[in-house]
């Protein structure tokens, strides 16, 4: 026998979709947090910083300075630095013999544009692993790269992409009561393309985040939109 549905999950229309606040969480851009700027969404338009924007521009201005500073040592021009370490200490980065070789490698080649010798350039400064991917939305020219550090993102970076440029889904949930009621709804569960292929794929996902079982729940997903235009007429 069916068990009784409780709960029902419904699909937003994409008109009234807001995932702005998706990136709001403390746990990505508090200072002190865990989460603490360990993703950058790197956009090619001009009118948008990306995700966590400023930082990212902060640590491109960085690697840049060490850029610089590293070729001027090099052809011995030393009037801003004597050394790497003073180079190095300048711009914050401890040093020590093994980091300042590798800095010293990746400055001879590096293109600070490039995503990738940014991810390069934080795994020397950090010691740990960083990465990059990429996305495209929906529209010609959606397109932003990711860096990230993978100890924290261990299942990638694609459904935060993904998410930024609009190329996901929202759904709410419904409390159904004893008459058959719909009464407390709660908004904001997102869900990008890369999470779900088929509707069982949101509903499991839905159920697992809100805490409520599968089988008491069903799930509306829209299936087509219609407008309608319709006239009055005044009498001359």
């Amino acid at each position: 026998m069916d068990k009784k549905i409780n709960y029902i999950i419904r699909e937003v229309p994409a008109e009234q979709c807001d995932f702005e606040f998706y990136f709001e969480d403390d746990g990505l851009t508090e200072a002190g947090g865990d989460y603490c700027n360990n993703l950058f969404i790197v956009t090619c338009d001009r009118h948008s910083s990306g995700f966590n924007g400023e930082e990212y521009k902060r640590i491109v201005d960085q690697a840049d300075s060490i850029i610089d500073s590293f070729n001027d040592i090099d052809n011995d021009y030393r009037y801003y630095y004597t050394s790497y370490k003073e180079a190095m200490e300048y711009n914050n980065i401890p040093y020590n013999s093994y980091k300042c070789h590798k800095l010293k490698e990746w400055a001879k080649n590096a293109d600070t544009n490039k995503t990738e010798d940014i991810a390069e350039f934080l795994t020397i400064k950090t010691g740990k692993e960083w990465a990059t991917d990429s996305v495209t939305g929906y529209c010609q020219g959606d397109y932003v790269e990711m860096v990230y550090c993978p100890e924290h993102y261990t299942d990638g970076v694609k459904a935060y992409g993904e998410i930024w440029l609009g190329a996901a889904k929202e759904f709410y949930t419904i409390d159904i009561d004893e008459n058959g009621e719909e009464k407390d709804t709660c908004y904001g569960y997102i869900i990008a393309d890369s999470q779900a292929w088929k509707d069982e794929d949101y509903k499991r996902l839905v159920c697992e985040w809100a805490c409520i079982p599968e089988e008491e729940t069903k799930l509306e997903m829209i299936e087509e939109s219609k407008s309608y235009t319709s006239y009055t007429y005044r009498t001359a």
